[in-house]
């Protein structure tokens, strides 16, 4: 009996030595070891294969929940290699060919399709659906509890709840596009946001970067690697290249139709290896692909994404506003020197819209300058008499009878400068202790001293 274990033991061993190809099934988990750098293939929950498929070992494992597949978060820390389920909760590390748990948590089920990021070397995911409720929280893995906790950000504006969503993470941020959510859908419609989002891991704190290319809009996530500065989404025909940083997104044709159901991305090398579907047999064969090869042949480059007008709102109104306060101020300076006969004291002129007038007579000008230096009160009319007792002395009728002609010439030739409307360049009342005597002053709507 113990000899019949033995030979079947032989058997198993030399068959599983010199396996070449793993036959093709659902239950596969791929990715890459930190510390070797090769990529790691389990299938079944019972069979690693480090680098190529042959010469399998059997998986040493201790206690976890639901199938090795469900851990499609793969994270590289340190020389350590962390699997998270899918809908949060477990995290195990491949440790020297074993899984070993290393949680306190338990099976949450609570953000599937998650978007996952590092964030000081601690594992995040954001979003997700579970619950029947899409979310846009945070939750972070702590390494020294192992538990989750919340992550929270500065909530002033936030991207609003999704899952299945494109998202790309560096040394200073994480970026969100897309993805859906029913939250607020009555006839269970998914929405969308089209808005690129950016969380900046110095503040947390959310910001938009604008409305993202919509070409993007149907690509599936879960076909994507990344390295330090792009994220790369991959299909049968092409790859997209995302540069968030330089707001680009450059298309790539594949020459050979890659039948892939797994990837991972060596950022050593700058490959990407795959599980490729062989063509014609029901199994699977592992491959490799170095970056420069798949980026090989352009399509064309277009623009992540546009500035959002309400980015934008604050400064352009500002703009505006400056903009019309200055032509108010220009208007009103126009208006203001228009309208406004203006003396110049050390120049002894007098000037209409910046222009001199030099239309009147030496008697006039010495009038409206006595009318200037006195505006600010009423003078009689009789103390202009002086100006042509002085030029020519005769009796006080002649006075008078020249001085209205020179008065009412004066201010025929201002009122020709401009209309006024119903204001009057010179302002008259009469004297308060004897009506008979008029008093008068320059309008002051209508002059000025400079």
């Amino acid at each position: 009996m113990p000899r019949l274990f033995l030979r079947l033991f032989i058997l198993l061993f030399t068959s599983l030595g010199t396996a070449q190809k793993i036959p093709r099934t659902e239950n596969i988990c791929f990715f890459q070891d930190a510390k070797t750098g090769k990529p790691i293939t389990i299938v079944n929950d019972s069979l690693v294969y480090k680098g190529e498929l042959k010469n399998p070992i059997i998986l040493k494992h201790n206690n976890y929940p639901d199938a090795l597949e469900r851990y499609k978060y793969h994270f590289n820390i340190n020389n350590h290699t962390y699997l998270v389920h899918d809908g949060c909760g477990p995290v195990l590390e491949y440790r020297n060919d074993s899984i070993v748990r290393i949680d306190n948590s338990f099976l949450q089920k609570n953000q599937n399709n998650a978007s996952p990021f590092l964030y000081k070397n601690q594992i995040c995911l954001f979003g997700g659906y579970g619950l029947f409720t899409t979310k846009n929280i945070i939750t972070r893995f702590d390494n020294k509890t192992k538990e989750w906790f919340r992550l929270y950000s500065i909530e002033e504006d936030k991207p609003n709840e999704r899952s299945g969503a494109i998202s790309f993470f560096d040394n200073n941020g994480f970026y969100v596009i897309g993805g859906l959510n029913n939250n607020n859908s009555i006839d269970n419609t998914f929405q969308e946001d089209p808005i690129l989002w950016h969380l900046n891991f110095t503040t947390l704190k959310w910001e938009r970067k604008g409305n993202y290319n919509k070409l993007l809009k149907n690509c599936n996530p879960k076909n994507t690697f990344q390295d330090e500065n792009k994220l790369y989404i991959l299909t049968s025909e092409k790859i997209i290249a995302i540069d968030f940083n330089k707001n680009k997104i450059t298309w790539y044709k594949i020459d050979d139709l890659i039948a892939y159901s797994n990837i991972s991305y060596d950022n050593n090398s700058k490959s990407l290896y795959y599980l490729a579907n062989l063509s014609g047999e029901v199994r699977l064969i592992l491959t490799k692909i170095t970056l420069s090869e798949l980026l090989k042949s352009p399509i064309k480059t277009e623009k992540l994404y546009f500035s959002s007008w309400h980015e934008y709102a604050l400064p352009i109104l500002s703009i505006l506003f400056v903009i019309l306060l200055f032509f108010g101020i220009y208007k009103y300076l126009i208006n203001s020197t228009g309208k406004y006969f203006v003396y110049h004291q050390s120049k002894n002129k007098f000037y209409f819209k910046s222009k001199i007038i030099s239309n009147l007579d030496p008697l006039e000008e010495k009038i409206l300058i006595y009318l200037f230096q006195n505006k600010k009160t009423y003078i009689q009319l009789n103390q202009l008499n002086s100006f042509l007792e002085k030029e020519n002395p005769d009796n006080v009728a002649n006075v008078i009878k020249k001085r209205d002609l020179v008065f009412s010439s004066l201010f025929v030739k201002l009122n020709a400068y401009f209309t006024h409307g119903e204001n009057p360049l010179v302002l008259v009342k009469k004297n308060e202790v004897d009506k008979r005597i008029k008093e008068i002053k320059l309008n002051p709507l209508y002059f000025t001293l400079k």
